[in-house]
């Protein structure tokens, strides 16, 4: 019936205006499976249908078509494995993107810094020596004099790069380096490295106590004697205090 055709491209033109355009043999089978009902004499009197206007044949047509073609769209998209999926929301993004983790700091020695003992006279410090464990031919041997009336002042300077510096009155007096073992012991070392003494520390405060308790180190024999008097007189006579 040319009705039907009408129908037809009316329904095509339609779609072609759509967002979805459906492949023509997609939309001939469609229309093709939809079956044509006989005409046949129904049992309730017929002018019930006698208002339904073309507008509204159309109408029901038109919708029977789109049921119809969005079935066909389903089976068409699933034969064909459809559009690509999009991305997904839960990506992990590329390591290239993440931060990187910052690098570890070198923990600062509890003694970094400068520290300054108050002025002392050779009485302290020779019974700093004693005191110690030295006995009179040691000191003898090991070339230590304090002169009568002679003072010291000696300031510590605990610096990067494990550089130990100690002077009296301003002069260096000693150029080494020093080692933390643990929290109560310190390794000091002379600036080559050919000797060390051991010590045990403690900070109270701004305070700083030193005590030698090995005459070498696991990694050395023992120190000269001189150096051995010599800093017991500058670490162990005074304590010393943080300087700002």
């Amino acid at each position: 019936m040319s009705t039907d055709r009408d129908v037809e491209r009316i329904v095509r033109s339609w779609m072609d205006e759509g967002v979805t355009v459906l492949p023509d043999r997609v939309l001939d089978l469609v229309l093709d499976q939809i079956p044509a009902t006989p005409q046949r004499r129904a049992s309730w009197p017929a002018r019930r249908f006698s208002t339904l206007s073309s507008y509204a044949r159309l109408g029901i047509a038109i919708a029977a078509v789109v049921l119809a073609a969005a079935v066909g769209i389903g089976i068409y998209t699933n034969s064909t494995g459809g559009p690509p999926p999009g991305p997904s929301a839960s990506t992990t993004p590329s390591v290239a993107g993440s931060p990187s983790a910052a690098p570890s700091a070198t923990p600062i020695p509890p003694m970094f810094g400068t520290w300054l003992a108050p002025e002392v006279t050779c009485d302290p410090q020779n019974a700093a020596i004693a005191a110690a464990g030295f006995t009179a031919e040691q000191i003898a041997a090991s070339g230590w004099t304090c002169a009568a009336g002679t003072t010291n002042r000696y300031r510590l300077q605990f610096e990067g790069n494990d550089r130990l510096r100690v002077y009296d009155k301003g002069v260096l007096a000693f150029p080494g380096q020093y080692h933390v073992v643990n929290e109560t012991t310190v390794e000091v070392l002379s600036e080559g490295g050919d000797f060390c003494l051991t010590y045990e520390y403690a900070i109270e405060g701004d305070q700083l106590t030193i005590r030698m308790t090995d005459h070498g180190c696991p990694t050395t024999g023992e120190a000269p004697l001189t150096d051995q008097v010599a800093q017991t007189a500058i670490f162990e006579t005074s304590p010393f205090l943080r300087q700002p």
